[in-house]
């Protein structure tokens, strides 16, 4: 068999980048796009050099160029950050290489994706690196919520149990530092998307604030309108409606309120949360 030393560079290289950049994710670590390249392609390089001097890379050969690319993309200050870099590197790893090539040789998928950017049988594929980096980008998109969650930054988001009318919504909420909106009578209020409140709002006023149309005037004592101001919005009036309930639960915190004011986001929240909610709520009781 026949290898090309730069393919073997440049197919390494690439994978070392991808599963490093995973593993921050992973981690909710970023780091300059320089030192993730140079992190990737160094330890590639430097196992080009022992395939040149007939060197094989065993198991400590190969730990000692992930802690390199690790050092260099990462610089963790600490061993308890390195351990965890460490451990989420391998796991992207599996995921990256051992994954795909059980699902390949599992499945035969090779055949179905042809054999148009294939050089030769006797060369590293670059359809399984092509295709397999494809696949992990859109796992890794698909459960970027999730990461955001249960990752590092799980400490900054909480459960949330809204209930009106007779019905009740559940959703991830995000404790929200910046929001200190209080209703007139100084209670907090949580801030949920559209999409959550149409359950608990009467049908006709749901399908006019879906539509973008004025609320029905026989409605009206359902809804109230505060002023607000955000980022990127000089200000506004946002809609509300009381809640009978509202649940919020973080870990083994959980406090439960009656009458909350709730005002309704007409959009989407971005980072796999549907709510903004006050810290204040984990903090203050009998509100």
């Amino acid at each position: 068999m026949e290898l090309y030393i730069d393919v073997v560079f440049l197919v390494n290289g690439i994978c070392s980048c991808l599963a490093l950049w995973t593993a921050g994710r992973i981690l909710s670590r970023r780091c300059r796009w320089w030192r993730l390249i140079l992190g990737g392609f160094v330890p590639s390089l430097f196992f080009c050099l022992l395939l040149v001097f007939g060197i094989k890379a065993g198991f400590v050969l190969s730990a000692v160029m992930m802690i390199m690319g690790l050092e260099i993309a990462y610089f963790p200050k600490n061993f308890y950050g390195f351990f965890q870099l460490l451990v989420a590197l391998g796991v992207a790893s599996f995921l990256l290489g051992g994954f795909l090539e059980m699902l390949f040789a599992f499945t035969d998928a090779q055949r179905f994706l042809g054999k148009g950017l294939t050089i030769s049988v006797s060369m590293m594929p670059w359809q399984r690196l092509l295709w397999g980096c494809l696949l992990f980008y859109i796992l890794l998109k698909a459960g970027a919520g999730w990461l955001e969650r249960h990752g590092k930054n799980r400490g900054q988001y909480c459960r949330i149990t809204v209930e009106s009318g007779g019905k009740t919504v559940n959703c991830t909420g995000f404790l929200d530092s910046g929001n200190e909106l209080r209703s007139e009578v100084g209670k907090p209020v949580v801030v949920l998307e559209l999409a959550r409140c149409v359950p608990l709002l009467p049908r006709e006023s749901a399908l006019c604030l879906l539509l973008g149309k004025s609320l029905p005037e026989k409605e009206a004592s359902f809804f109230s309108q505060m002023p607000f101001a955000a980022v990127g919005t000089s200000s506004g009036m946002l809609t509300l409606f009381m809640a009978e309930r509202l649940t919020v639960t973080q870990g083994k915190i959980s406090r439960k309120y009656e009458q909350m004011p709730i005002g309704i986001y007409m959009d989407r929240f971005t980072g796999g949360s549907a709510a903004l909610v006050p810290p204040a709520l984990l903090e203050e009781e009998g509100i």
